[in-house]
């Protein structure tokens, strides 16, 4: 049986012409970090990758869920906070739609959402959060592990590839680090 593309479990890479992945271990609990993962309306504060995002078709109430569109942008490849000096062509946006939600299991994924056929090119890109216990420490402090990976294929993802394939894995794992940062600095 084959995997199919946009359900709810995370693609494997065999599956796709390439893919970027980064990982990191947060010393918070998986809540808090979940928390600032979903604050969208911060991401210009402390994300180099993904300054900005914003849900194109929810009304102002209604909390992100799957099939959500959104916009990201701008989207700075390599990544950086300096929003002034970026150059045309380092300053890129892209449409996603909310694919899986899981709340109780921290997990989120968003698939590509352009104009292209699937064919052409396709993405999805997965977030995910796992408590893991420190060993180290009496009592064991709570951590956790914050993982993300996008996966690409169709035949513009070679052009992908050649052109931002290594600007992108530097942008996931900068948002790492900076949600580790953002993360560890605001424990109350």
């Amino acid at each position: 049986m084959s995997w199919v593309w946009g359900t709810s479990t995370p693609p494997p890479v065999s599956s796709a012409v390439f893919a970027v992945s980064g990982s990191t271990t947060i010393s918070a609990p998986p809540e808090k970090v979940w928390q600032v993962l979903l604050d969208f309306d911060s991401y210009k504060q402390w994300n180099p990758f993904v300054r900005s995002q914003e849900i194109l078709n929810k009304p102002d109430s209604a909390p992100l869920s799957v099939g959500h569109r959104i916009k990201m942008y701008p989207v700075h490849l390599p990544p950086t906070m300096d929003d002034g000096n970026v150059g045309l062509l380092q300053k890129n946006s892209t449409l996603v739609e909310v694919t899986v939600l899981d709340h109780e299991n921290y997990r989120v994924a968003w698939r590509l959402a352009n104009a292209l056929p699937r064919w052409m090119l396709d993405a999805e890109r997965w977030q995910m959060i796992t408590a893991e216990e420190d060993g180290g420490s009496e009592g064991g402090e709570m951590k956790c592990k914050y993982e993300s990976y996008e996966v690409f294929r169709g035949i513009l993802a070679y052009v992908v590839q050649w052109f931002v394939g290594k600007e992108l894995k530097m942008g996931i794992d900068a948002m790492a680090e900076e949600l580790k940062r953002r993360t560890e600095r605001n424990q109350v």
